[in-house]
């Protein structure tokens, strides 16, 4: 495979991951806001939904990690396209490390849940995992942005920096 082909591709497919990432986060952030709806409905709603998500999820997650500095390391001679996809993978690391270090434990713990009988620490373990959320959407949003914005500048016919040092 040509360099130039592998590297559209790879920006392609860290393009759809971070963008599928950071969709779920942004629709959860819309619609599932778990202090509006009652804690049993919830409850329900989180164990019939968290089954069929966490494994896509966890892929997409990961590999957004990992194409957004495979893309990196390919346009690491544009300076200005790898810093900005330098920073978009700072921004998927920190929602990553929120999400597996939080959200997940408090996911696995919302799974063992009765609906019909929530643990009276209900409400702050709700409150923890929203705010875990919201700074997890605060993250991936920008990190598409600039995942995009890595797109719109890369120029293949721009001639770029052989210098490391040069941040043209």
């Amino acid at each position: 495979m040509r360099p130039q082909v592998l590297r559209r591709a790879v920006l392609l497919i860290t393009m759809l991951l971070v963008a599928l990432t950071a969709g779920r986060a942004f629709w959860a952030w819309l619609g599932e806001n778990p202090t509006h709806i009652s804690g049993s409905a919830y409850v329900e709603f989180f164990q019939a939904l968290d089954h069929s998500i966490e494994l896509p999820i966890a892929i997409t997650g990961i590999g957004s990690v990992f194409f957004v500095a495979f893309s990196a390391v390919l346009e690491r001679r544009d300076r200005v396209v790898m810093c900005l996809l330098l920073s978009a993978l700072a921004l998927v690391l920190v929602a990553n490390v929120v999400t597996v270090t939080i959200n997940v434990p408090i996911n696995h713990q919302i799974a063992r849940f009765d609906p019909a009988a929530l643990p009276v620490d209900w409400p702050t373990l709700r409150d923890r995992w929203w705010h875990a959320h919201l700074i997890r959407t605060a993250a991936l949003l920008p990190a598409l942005v600039l995942v995009f914005g890595a797109v719109l500048m890369r120029d293949p016919h721009r001639q770029v920096s052989r210098d490391p040092n040069s941040l043209r």
